[in-house]
Formats: C-alpha cells, sequence, structure tokens
C-alpha cells in the first residue's frame, strides 16, 4: 500500500484503505483509533497531496501548449454513467483534478471496478495524462 509514515496515512481516504485487499472494516477502525488518539484522521491531508499533484502536473505541461487540457471538463470525456457518477461523488470537475486522484481512490467508491478504472485510465491516456501513484 505504499503507506510508510503517518504522514502517508494521512493522504489516504477510508475508502481507499477499504480498497486493499485483506484491509477490513476492524483494520480500518483500529487505525482511526489511533489516529483520534493523536487529535487526526484519515484523509485530513489529501487536500494537500492533491492540490500537490495538480501543481506537479501543471508545472510538467507549463509552456508546452498543453496546459488547457487540465481544466478541461470530465464531462468532455463521454464516460459511461457509473464513472461519471464516482467521479461526482469525489467532486471531480477537470481532467487536472482526475490525474491527481489514485486508482485506489476511485475503486473506493461503491459501484466503480475495474472496467470503470480501465475506461478512465484510457481516456486520461488519450489526453497525455495519468492517474497518480503515491511515492514508493
Amino acid at each position: 500500500m505504499n503507506v510508510r509514515t503517518l504522514g502517508d496515512l494521512l493522504r489516504i481516504s477510508e475508502a481507499e484503505l477499504l480498497s486493499y485487499k485483506n484491509f477490513g472494516e476492524t483494520s480500518l477502525q483500529e487505525i482511526k483509533d489511533m489516529l483520534a488518539a493523536k487529535n487526526l484522521k484519515l484523509g485530513q491531508g489529501m487536500d494537500d497531496a492533491h492540490r500537490a499533484a495538480r501543481r506537479a502536473i501543471a508545472e510538467q505541461y507549463k509552456g508546452t501548449g498543453k496546459e488547457n487540457v487540465l481544466s478541461k471538463p470530465v464531462a468532455e470525456l463521454q464516460l459511461s454513467v457509473r464513472a461519471r457518477k464516482a467521479l461526482q461523488l469525489l467532486d471531480i470537475q477537470t481532467l487536472g483534478d482526475l490525474a491527481s486522484h489514485t486508482e485506489a481512490e476511485l475503486m473506493g467508491v461503491k459501484n466503480f471496478g475495474a472496467t470503470s478504472l480501465q475506461e478512465v485510465k484510457e481516456r486520461l491516456a488519450e489526453n497525455g495524462l495519468s492517474l497518480r501513484t503515491l511515492e514508493g
């Protein structure tokens, strides 16, 4: 899962953790209790991670003439209803927003499966983008 530090844990949502094999409600509650004892909670660093990812992507595209692709609405991707609903639940509006999320974050959304993930990855690739990966 590439979670090695407390900071890594704060950048992960409950849904993302639950999407991993052999990680269930009991493990989730154990982690939530440990974090609560330190006045922390899962996902509180996600916005920072997404902002940093969007900045890195914007920096990568800076001066290439392709910066506009990041602000392109995800509605233009012609995704299936299931994939669109999952992106709406995560409040993903643009390709830049989408590229700042991980596969596990998407897979953590109810009814979003491997087919939807493949569809999203293909549409991003068509636009020269990919989903964020956790640093190993």
